[in-house]
């Protein structure tokens, strides 16, 4: 009897020890993948990482990670600035550098970042993204325009398709206000440079505040290039 409980607790302090290691080896690794996310972009404070699936061991000897999360609070790049930013790394080696077989990302590009891609269109125009989409407000003969835009993904880039217009209160359509304003203010096409990573735009849904952007991109590499 004193021989099988001694081989329980034996048994018992192996498995705590092998869910220890495994634990800090996981902690280990979230840190060194935080690491690389901000070596290779400009993050706001240190990234949250999360290494997913169980056991981690099994993962670790196989040479790639399953599952690994992300999030920070913004993530900026030289050509753009997203806020409330989340990462969903599939595939991720363990080798340096760490590389993704795929990569999820969304980020909000926030109203200022956005007013600045639209000043290198036209000028004058005022922004301010809303749940119901991008409004742009101007002057035109004196009298207030304000628009209404459907945000989309055009060409690796965000176009900005008006789909209401008022002028001095006055609801009109879109054709009517083409010779006032132009074919560029009706359908803005902005180019969103130097996306973080490398990643491509594949959606832009319009939010309080901001456009919230997806990204997507296969054999990413996290690190700085």
């Amino acid at each position: 009897m004193r021989r099988l409980l001694a081989l329980l607790v034996a048994a018992v302090v192996l498995v705590a020890a092998a869910l220890l290691i495994d634990r800090l080896l996981r902690a280990s690794a979230e840190d060194r993948v935080a690491d690389e996310l901000a070596a290779a972009v400009e993050v706001d404070g240190a990234p949250d990482v999360t290494v997913e699936g169980f056991p981690f061991l099994t993962q670790l000897a196989a040479g790639e990670l399953d599952s690994v999360r992300a999030r920070a609070d913004a993530v900026a790049t030289e050509g753009v600035r997203l806020l409330d930013v989340t990462a969903h790394a599939r595939g991720v080696t363990v080798e340096e550098p760490a590389t993704a077989g795929r990569l999820d990302l969304d980020g909000t590009l926030p109203d200022e970042e956005l007013q600045q891609l639209v000043d290198e269109e036209v000028d004058g125009v005022t922004v301010a993204s809303a749940a119901d989409g991008v409004h742009l407000s101007t002057e035109v003969l004196g009298l207030d325009l304000a628009l209404v835009a459907a945000p989309e993904v055009a060409d690796g880039g965000i176009s900005v398709r008006v789909t209401s217009v008022r002028l001095g209160g006055a609801e009109l359509d879109t054709d009517d206000l083409a010779p006032l304003v132009g074919e560029d203010l009706l359908e803005l096409q902005l180019d969103v440079p130097d996306l973080p990573l490398g990643l491509q735009l594949v959606d832009v849904v319009p939010a309080d505040g901001g456009l919230r952007l997806s990204l997507t991109g296969e054999d990413v590499v996290l690190a700085a290039p």
